[in-house]
């Protein structure tokens, strides 16, 4: 019987038993640029990734480039700050703008941030 594959982070990027495929390493990137006014805060967010070491099979790297990936995420990002509960809920949306090696995407994020007291 086969282990069914994880399918986490984790599980992507380490070597594989049965194939020897062994992803490189990443860096990844968040970022936002904004500009607060009053309880709003709004601006350009984005995610940037790029692949550090080659994607490799029994020690050999993918032909013909390691097939290293590259990912630049835009889009925008707005939050709400609700002092009067020490909370903010925020909503971030991200398109795809630059692939290698990846596929095209699109993402909306919702948060609700809270402090403890």
């Amino acid at each position: 019987m086969r282990t069914p594959v994880r399918d986490d982070a984790e599980a992507l990027h380490r070597r594989r038993g049965e194939t020897q495929y062994a992803t490189g390493t990443l860096l990844n990137v968040d970022f936002a640029v904004t500009e607060h006014i009053g309880r709003i805060q709004a601006g350009l967010a984005g995610f940037y990734t790029t692949q550090v070491a080659d994607d490799t099979q029994l020690g050999v790297a993918i032909p013909p480039d390691g097939r290293r990936t590259e990912d630049l995420d835009l889009g925008g990002v707005v939050a709400y700050d609700l002092p009067e509960h020490a909370a903010s809920v925020k909503v971030k949306a991200l398109w795809s703008v630059i692939n290698v090696n990846t596929v095209k995407s699109w993402g909306v994020a919702a948060g609700w941030i809270k402090k403890f007291h």
